[in-house]
């Protein structure tokens, strides 16, 4: 059987928008296979 990895990794952007809020990205790999 083959072994498959799985990762999820959240981080927040330095850049802070009005009202002090900042966005949040979210990155997926899978097999080594990135999406954003």
């Amino acid at each position: 059987m083959q072994r498959s990895t799985f990762k999820v990794l959240f981080y927040v952007k330095r850049q802070s928008e009005k009202h002090g809020q900042v966005p949040v990205m979210g990155r997926i790999t899978i097999n080594g296979t990135m999406s954003q």
